[in-house]
């Protein structure tokens, strides 16, 4: 009886192995594609009056900037600074929203990977591993 177990449980291991394997080779075979999206991202985004247009890239980094010749009148140079500043950032919040999509395609939506996109916080690129360990991070004083 007991050898017949013990096969039993090296049979389910073989299968859980398999089927990790094979997550594992999606995820792998995936990222060429992801890179390649990445790598051509772009997020558009228009001031509130729409005479500012701004496209960021993957890592919101400003890659096109457009004024309208109105812009130039409508605006002190203090001001046209200013909103140039507030569309780059909503531009940079709608990357993180699109590389977050994208990254979801090839990992868990709720892997740390993705999640830290979404929040920007290093703990949660740990926090599986943090579980499993049953490790709790000091909570930090962030002034």
């Amino acid at each position: 009886m007991a050898q017949r177990s013990d096969r039993d449980a090296n049979w389910a291991l073989r299968e859980r192995f398999a089927q990790v394997h094979d997550q594992y080779t999606r995820l792998r075979n995936g990222m060429g594609d992801l890179q390649t999206k990445l790598k051509a991202y772009r997020a558009t985004e228009k001031s509130r009056d729409g005479l500012i247009k701004v496209s960021v890239d993957a890592r919101g980094r400003l890659v096109k900037l457009e004024l309208e010749p109105a812009a130039l009148r409508s605006y002190s140079a203090a001001g046209l600074a200013e909103e140039i500043t507030k569309t780059v950032a909503k531009a940079a919040d709608a990357a993180g929203a699109g590389v977050s999509s994208l990254m979801a395609e090839v990992m868990p939506a709720d892997s740390g990977a993705v999640t830290f996109l979404r929040t920007n916080d290093m703990n949660d690129l740990l926090k599986r591993h943090d579980d499993i360990m049953d490790y709790r991070p000091e909570p930090r004083d962030e002034r």
